[in-house]
């Protein structure tokens, strides 16, 4: 289930999110569902990880379109090029944020550059089943640009692993080269999605925030708290970031009168909130 607005969710789940974060401050909100998979098995196995690309049709993949377009009329009438996405710690689903919205905006036929830059923890070619070397710490020390792009699953997206891991990754990202290899990706494809690490452990994420376009914190229920997330909003404001909003992982859809059901490994969603599956879709759905 998909909610915009913490204050027009049901009560157990409003009053949830009112300790998890602070509503407002000029942040926008989406709210992504939770199907009860267990972290790793979302890491691990693609076909779970990459449900826009496996389960186009899944409420998941629903609410990464609703995110790609809240990222398109973000910007203030100015393109949004660099899209840099993180948490506050590890562990909140940041890196299948950026895997998931890369496949969404290049099905709405976007040229899309997604780039692994947590050299500390690289995930994004284990999700995409593709070599971690050469990669982004390759392209940047050689300039050899081409030799590390590799191609996605879709056309138009694009994959820059993160490559042989630095020893000094903040320093690497906050090099000038480093700016030479977003100006020229961005003069190649429409978007650049940057997955950083979380803002709280270290330095890399604020390095890049101010290179980017704009910045999605990515919050989880289960392993965050409010005073994580304001934090890391503050550390973001600090180096002049562009916050867009934050993206809120790990709803589970308050029961209704129909209840819940399974769907895609336990979870099951239907639209209750106003936009109205008319009652003979409900019933379809509680069979």
């Amino acid at each position: 289930m998909i909610y915009f607005d913490v204050l027009h969710c049901e009560t157990d789940v409003a009053a949830h999110m009112r300790r998890l974060i602070s509503v407002g401050g000029g942040y926008s909100t989406l709210l992504l569902p939770w199907n009860r998979m267990k972290q790793d098995e979302e890491q691990s196995d693609p076909e779970n990880a990459l449900v826009s690309l496996y389960h186009p049709k899944s409420p998941a993949s629903e609410a990464y379109r609703m995110l790609r377009t809240n990222v398109h009329f973000s910007g203030g009438g100015e393109a949004i090029q660099v899209l840099e996405v993180t948490s506050s710690f590890p562990g909140e689903g940041k890196s299948l944020t950026a895997a998931n919205l890369a496949i969404t905006f290049a099905q709405a036929g976007d040229s899309v550059l997604l780039v692994d830059a947590d050299m500390r923890r690289p995930t994004v070619h284990e999700k995409f089943q593709l070599p971690q070397t050469p990669g982004l710490s390759e392209a940047i020390v050689t300039g050899k640009y081409d030799d590390s792009m590799q191609d996605g699953p879709l056309d138009g997206l694009k994959i820059v692993a993160s490559g042989t891991i630095p020893p000094n990754p903040s320093e690497l990202l906050h090099s000038d080269r480093m700016k030479d290899f977003l100006d020229e990706m961005k003069s190649r494809v429409d978007l650049v999605i940057l997955d950083v690490p979380p803002v709280l452990v270290v330095a890399d994420a604020l390095a890049l925030a101010p290179r980017a376009d704009g910045v999605l914190l990515v919050v989880s229920l289960i392993n965050s708290d409010k005073h994580a997330t304001n934090r890391a909003l503050e550390s973001l404001r600090g180096v002049n970031a562009r916050v867009l909003g934050t993206v809120v992982r790990g709803i589970v859809p308050p029961r209704g009168k129909y209840g819940r059901k399974g769907y895609y490994n336990d979870y099951y969603y239907y639209y209750d909130s106003g936009y109205g599956a008319d009652e003979s879709a409900k019933e379809t759905a509680t069979k």
